[in-house]
C-alpha cells in the first residue's frame, strides 16, 4: 500500500533571505563600514592609548569584527531547517495512521508505537532549530545595533585625537614664545578629556555586547545538543517481513 505525503518538506529547504530591512529601519551596512576606524594611524592610535591606558579600537575590533549579516542569514536557514523537520514528522505521522488502519496485529502494534515515536522524535527537532536561529538573529541584530553606535563613538575619538595631536604638536613647537605652548596644549588638554569621556562610554557598550556574544554562545551550545537526539533515534534491523508472505 501506497502512501502520499501530505506535507512538502523540501519546498522548505530554500535559501534564507540575504538581508533584513528591519534593523534601524535599514539593512545591515557593508560589513566593513562598522570597521572603518579599526587601523587608526600610529599617532592617533598612541595619543589615545597614551590618555585612556589601553588600546580601545583593538578592543572594539576583537568583539565586532565579523559579517554580522551572514550570521543573520544562518538564523534564516536554521528555521528554514525546522519548518522541514516539522513537515517530515507530519509525514510520518500521517503515514502512520493510513497504515494502522489496514494493519492489524501485534506487529502492527508495535510498528505504530514506532512510527509515532519517531515522528514526535523529528517533529520535536524544530524547537532546538528554532532555539538556534534565535540565537543566531540576537547575535546578529543585537551586535551589530551596538557596534553601530560604538562605531560613531570611535569615529569621534579619532577626530578629536587628530585635533588633539596637532595642538599638542603646534604647542611643543611654539614653547619659545609662551603662548602658542599654553594654546596648543590648551586644545590638546580638552581634547584628551573628551576623548576620556568617550572612551569609557564606548568600553561599557563594548562590555554589554560581548555578555551579549556569551549569552547567545551558551545558548547555542544548549540547542546544539537536542539536535543531536534524533540520530541517537534507534533504526529497525531490517525491513518487516510478513511470516506468510514466504519471503
Amino acid at each position: 500500500m501506497a502512501f502520499n505525503d501530505v506535507a512538502e518538506p523540501v519546498g522548505q529547504l530554500k535559501n534564507p533571505a540575504e538581508r533584513t530591512e528591519s534593523i534601524l529601519g535599514q539593512p545591515f551596512s557593508n560589513p566593513a563600514s562598522v570597521l572603518d576606524w579599526v587601523s587608526p594611524s600610529h599617532i592617533v592610535n598612541e595619543f589615545v592609548k597614551q590618555i585612556v591606558g589601553y588600546d580601545i579600537f583593538g578592543e572594539a575590533a576583537k568583539v565586532f569584527a565579523g559579517d554580522w549579516e551572514l550570521v543573520w542569514q544562518a538564523a534564516g536557514a536554521y528555521r528554514n531547517l525546522a519548518n522541514a523537520v516539522q513537515d517530515i514528522g507530519i509525514n510520518v505521522s500521517h503515514g502512520n495512521i493510513e497504515l494502522d488502519s489496514s494493519w492489524d496485529g501485534n506487529a502492527s502494534d508495535a510498528a505504530f508505537k514506532y512510527f509515532a515515536d519517531l515522528s514526535a522524535t523529528i517533529s520535536a527537532q524544530q524547537i532546538s532549530l528554532n532555539d538556534l536561529a534565535a540565537s543566531y538573529q540576537k547575535a546578529a541584530e543585537g551586535t551589530y545595533r551596538i557596534g553601530e553606535t560604538v562605531s560613531g563613538i570611535m569615529k569621534d575619538i579619532m577626530d578629536a585625537a587628530m585635533i588633539g595631536a596637532v595642538a599638542a604638536s603646534a604647542g611643543t613647537a611654539t614653547i619659545e614664545t609662551g603662548v602658542g605652548f599654553v594654546t596648543g596644549w590648551g586644545v590638546a588638554a580638552y581634547e584628551a578629556y573628551k576623548i576620556a569621556e568617550m572612551a569609557d562610554k564606548a568600553r561599557k557598550l563594548i562590555a554589554t555586547a560581548s555578555a551579549l556574544v556569551g549569552t547567545v554562545v551558551g545558548e547555542i551550545q544548549a540547542a546544539s545538543a537536542s539536535t543531536g537526539t534524533l540520530s541517537q533515534y534507534p533504526l529497525p534491523g531490517s525491513g518487516y517481513r510478513h511470516p506468510g508472505s514466504g519471503l
